[in-house]
């Protein structure tokens, strides 16, 4: 990424909610909750998936900042999103969801000073990942859900 300051991080964040929103304004709740396949997810379940990632990186930016090399565990993402019943909650309360959970991400990153970027945690899956990589990754996977949202619902029209 060009920027990686704590002031565009947080902005960056900050703009997601946004993006999502635009991805779905328009399409009807049915096309929102078609699968495209069995064990795939539905453009409303990659909505409630985007505020649990939001928030698991918020949780490990806030542990790396003060904890020295702290273990961060992974998530079975896929249970997580059956266990919230995403499929079945509404598309208005999610998009809310995922704008306070980016709005929280967001204040956690712009107060980091710089010093702490390069502090490591250590990631179950990943190994060693820094505060600016904790803050990256879920930045960089933005486009790739939005992606997945448009043709989730776009196989159902």
């Amino acid at each position: 990424m060009a920027h990686t300051n704590p002031q565009h991080w947080a902005s960056q964040l900050r703009a997601i909610p946004a993006t999502f929103r635009a991805a779905v304004e328009g399409v009807d709740d049915d096309a929102l909750r078609q699968r495209p396949a069995a064990g795939e997810w539905s453009a409303i379940e990659v909505l409630g998936h985007m505020s649990d990632k939001m928030q698991e990186w918020t949780r490990r930016v806030e542990r790396v900042a003060v904890e020295e090399r702290p273990a961060l565990p992974g998530y079975d993402q896929d249970a997580l999103v059956r266990e919230r019943s995403y499929q079945h909650a509404d598309a208005e309360a999610l998009l809310a969801r995922l704008d306070d959970a980016c709005e929280r991400f967001a204040s956690v990153v712009e107060r980091l000073p710089d010093d702490v970027l390069g502090r490591e945690g250590v990631h179950a899956e990943y190994g060693p990942f820094t505060i600016r990589q904790c803050v990256e990754a879920p930045l960089a996977s933005v486009p790739e859900h939005v992606a997945q949202v448009k043709a989730t619902w776009a196989r159902a029209v």
